[in-house]
């Protein structure tokens, strides 16, 4: 099976890179073929221009690279941090350049139809936030909605796993984060 697996923390020595080197290796180690997607090292320009949007002009080189390398995937994976709620703003920006319209969704008479079908995603997601605020506050409800509905559901890609390491801040140990690493291992084993 073919992955794509993108990732977007800025600091070298984050969970979330910790997770994503764990779920790469774990991914490779049951014979998938993976191609990783770390947003910052690339350099990736999240910047949507107003001729992007409106379809006007030939498709960027990067946009176009990243979608055929989603187009021959059969498994997608987001791995980031959890900040304001959302995904961080390298992130969004991928996904606002890359699942457009026409290629990721598009609109049959009132309702939106995902043009990715057959595909499985994953989300990992980390919060300094333990989970007891996290849905009290209505945060998680949120980032589910807007993640996992809204991007993968709108895309027709099928959300197998979403998940969130709560409680991940400065004091979070060792044990615990080599607990939360086993947990992003078994969720490939589960899943694929």
């Amino acid at each position: 099976m073919k992955h794509v697996v993108v990732f977007a923390h800025p600091r070298s020595g984050s969970f979330i890179r910790q997770a994503a080197g764990a779920y790469v290796d774990e991914l490779e180690r049951c014979g998938h073929a993976v191609e990783v997607r770390d947003l910052y090292t690339m350099r990736f320009n999240p910047v949507l221009l107003a001729e992007e949007l409106a379809g006007e002009g030939p498709l960027p080189e990067d946009v176009r690279l990243e979608q055929a390398l989603i187009e021959a995937a059969q498994g997608i994976t987001f791995l980031f941090p959890i900040w304001w709620a959302s995904m961080p703003a390298m992130l969004k920006g991928y996904v606002d350049r890359v699942f457009t319209y026409g290629f990721a969704w598009e609109m049959r008479d009132d309702r939106a139809e995902g043009k990715l079908h057959g595909r499985r995603g994953v989300f990992i997601t980390s919060s300094g936030a333990p989970m007891d605020y996290l849905r009290t506050s209505g945060e998680l409800q949120a980032f589910t909605v807007t993640q996992d509905d809204a991007i993968m559901g709108l895309c027709g890609i099928r959300v197998a796993e979403h998940l969130h390491f709560d409680d991940m801040g400065p004091h979070a140990t060792a044990d615990h984060i080599d607990a939360c690493i086993a947990r992003v291992r078994r969720c490939v084993r589960d899943h694929f």
